[in-house]
């Protein structure tokens, strides 16, 4: 009687124990959703917001940044710096530091370009350096304090070619430093592109939070080789809008599509918390993949510069995307096979599901009050 008393109570403490580690659990993804509530915006999934392009000519002793701002950034500038070119002179020497070899080159001269046909705005800033320039580091914070997740596509050009590239760089907050061991030879122009755009995909991804919670709502309570199927069809799908997006075939506005992706996210995570059994998963996220595809390109089809530039930058944004993908459902993979050796992985899989769609219906909210501020 003992025996049998002692063997019921040695149950009972294990499924409170295992009930006390489901619950510590699922605080820990109540609070990680939360704080993914709380630190992404209605238009969590465009990464890529502002851009810009800048042209650096070096000859001499001097260095000319040639910058040019499209309307909608050249509006933010002048609503938070001023239109005063003395205004404009001091923030652009806070924000830009030019350098060759440790010498600081102080910002001389600040010029605006006459208004242009397109809207846009083009500064020419020189910088003067002590001795004469050959090795060149551009340290560029512009505008990153209007938009966070401002982008400026940066080339170095010879003196007497302004239309030729001997390097170039993408620069965000993650990359904010441009160097140049010799200004007067060239590099890899499409390695370095390739490179650039290559880093901007994974940071883009990572960055991503509904798009990654998208992801983990994708393989939550399904099987290895679901998860696979299902995964390959999204890259597929995703891959195929934005070629298309790229060379103008599809085309829709980002108030479209942002709320569209959320939607995606409710579908996925309530399907979760709905269904049972979960069979060929692969048809809907290829169908979700053509969406994700157009919220990817967003931006990132403004910021390069000419046709010929398109497909090394979307093959290298796009490998850069795939990279962090798999680093991500790798990681929720082997997570989740944790969990699915414990009783409590049911419960585990619809708490992470219900949390997720709950904060995509925040999502839809906020980009459909985004898109139409006037229905509020």
């Amino acid at each position: 009687m003992g025996k049998h008393r002692r063997s019921a109570n040695a149950v009972y403490l294990r499924r409170k124990g295992t009930k006390r580690y489901a619950t510590a659990v699922l605080w820990v993804v109540v609070a990680l959703v939360s704080c993914f509530a709380v630190l992404t915006s209605a238009v969590a999934h465009e990464r890529i917001g502002t851009f810009s392009h800048a042209i650096i000519i070096a000859e001499g002793n001097t260095v000319s940044y040639y910058l040019n701002l499209p309307p909608r950034l050249s509006s933010l500038v002048s609503d938070n710096v001023g239109s005063d070119i003395n205004e404009l002179t001091d923030y652009f020497r806070f924000e830009v530091h030019v350098t060759s070899w440790d010498n600081e080159c102080p910002l001389a001269s600040l010029v605006r370009a006459p208004p242009q046909r397109s809207g846009n705005t083009i500064f020419e800033l020189l910088f003067r350096c002590p001795n004469q320039v050959t090795d060149l580091t551009v340290t560029s914070s512009l505008f990153l304090d209007l938009d966070e997740s401002h982008t400026q596509f940066v080339r170095l050009a010879p003196p007497d070619k302004p239309g030729a590239v001997l390097h170039e760089a993408v620069l965000t907050a993650s990359n904010q430093v441009f160097h140049v061991t010799d200004v007067k030879t060239g590099g890899s122009a499409s390695l370095e592109r390739a490179v650039a755009f290559l880093k901007l995909g994974i940071e883009h991804l990572l960055t991503g939070y509904d798009h990654i919670l998208f992801l983990l709502t994708v393989v939550v309570g399904i099987s290895f080789m679901e998860s696979l199927k299902a995964v390959t069809s999204f890259t597929l799908a995703h891959s195929l809008t934005m070629a298309l997006a790229f060379l103008g075939a599809v085309s829709l506005p980002s108030s479209v599509v942002e709320p569209l992706i959320a939607v995606t996210v409710i579908y996925v995570a309530f399907e979760n918390l709905l269904r049972k059994n979960i069979r060929r998963r692969w048809v809907w996220t290829f169908f979700f993949g053509l969406i994700h595809g157009l919220g990817f390109v967003g931006a990132l089809k403004l910021i390069t510069v000419s046709r010929s530039e398109l497909v090394l930058s979307l093959v290298s944004f796009n490998v850069g995307i795939e990279l962090a993908q798999l680093l991500i459902v790798g990681l929720a993979v082997v997570a989740l096979g944790y969990t699915n050796r414990y009783s409590w992985n049911v419960f585990f899989n619809r708490t992470l599901s219900f949390c997720v769609g709950i904060l995509a219906f925040v999502w839809l909210g906020q980009r459909i009050l985004a898109a139409n501020p006037g229905i509020v």
